[in-house]
């Protein structure tokens, strides 16, 4: 009787569907959640820390602790099948993300997220790669290029509108470039809506050409600078073809919308422990 039981064992392990076959065999690490994907978002890493810009040895830490504690990193296109398709994701399942566009992700986050076989995907601001005019130095096109030839995705940080601008003659009112028309200096007035239009329209579409000419980006997704929109921003970068929006707002995200939650985890502030401790607070 032992070796029919034995025999049966072996033949249910042969015949037993693969995913079914994985999913026993995975049964004993941690179940976080299921059917759900959590969002990180990181900005810039430098062994000098401050406001949104972690250490090396913090962003390690933190995917030192995703592979350790069972989290399954997958890429921003599987998130968007999921999101918008409902198709399946792993249990666990989390996106990394960058904003910004700083060279810091290729220096410092590439090799530690190669070191665990990490997805990410960056969100970059396409005049500061055009023009490298800014005091951080940004990813260039050929970087990204080289990147995503090795598995990253580069997708749209608006391409001129990540700014404060003056909503007032005086200028002491600024507010987000994207979600708000803004105090035109040379016309001594506010923009009118039709302007406003025309500005985010405008730069919706140079961001998307750019992004197809450089990389041959085939979707098309964006992280709202700060967080801020408008409902007419949003249909303008949809018009443009965006059919995917991340947000700074926390949570976790179920597959039905075009709007993404995202963690902030590129903060200072955030030790191994309390990294842990935010995944578990909304997984």
């Amino acid at each position: 009787m032992k070796v029919i039981a034995a025999l049966l064992v072996i033949a249910i392990a042969i015949t037993w569907p693969v995913s079914q076959y994985q999913l026993e065999a995975s049964a004993n690490k941690p179940l976080h959640y299921k059917n759900k994907v959590i969002v990180l978002m990181y900005h810039h890493i430098d062994a000098k820390e401050s406001g949104a810009t972690i250490s090396p040895s913090r962003f390690g830490t933190h995917m030192k602790l995703l592979k350790e504690n069972g989290y399954h990193v997958i890429s921003i296109e599987q998130f968007e099948d999921f999101m918008q398709h409902k198709a399946k994701v792993p249990d666990n399942a989390v996106v990394i993300t960058f904003d910004d566009g700083y060279e810091s992700f290729d220096q410092y986050a590439v090799p530690i997220l190669k070191k665990y076989n990490f997805p990410a995907t960056h969100f970059v601001i396409g005049s500061s790669s055009d023009n490298q005019n800014v005091h951080t130095k940004h990813l260039t096109w050929d970087t990204m290029r080289k990147l995503k030839g090795e598995g990253f995705s580069f997708y749209s940080h608006t391409y001129n509108q990540h700014d404060y601008a003056p909503l007032d003659k005086n200028g002491k009112k600024k507010g987000p470039m994207l979600s708000n028309p803004i105090y035109l200096r040379d016309k001594g007035r506010v923009e009118t809506k039709k302007e406003y239009m025309a500005r985010i329209e405008a730069d919706a579409q140079l961001m998307e050409k750019r992004l197809k000419e450089e990389l041959n980006n085939t979707r098309q997704m964006l992280a709202f600078p700060y967080g801020a929109f408008s409902p007419t921003a949003k249909q303008l970068e949809k018009n443009a073809g965006v059919t995917l929006f991340f947000t700074v707002h926390p949570g976790i995200n179920r597959p039905g919308s075009d709007e993404a939650f995202r963690l902030n985890a590129g903060t200072p502030a955030l030790s191994g422990n309390k990294f842990l401790a935010m995944l578990k607070k909304y997984g």
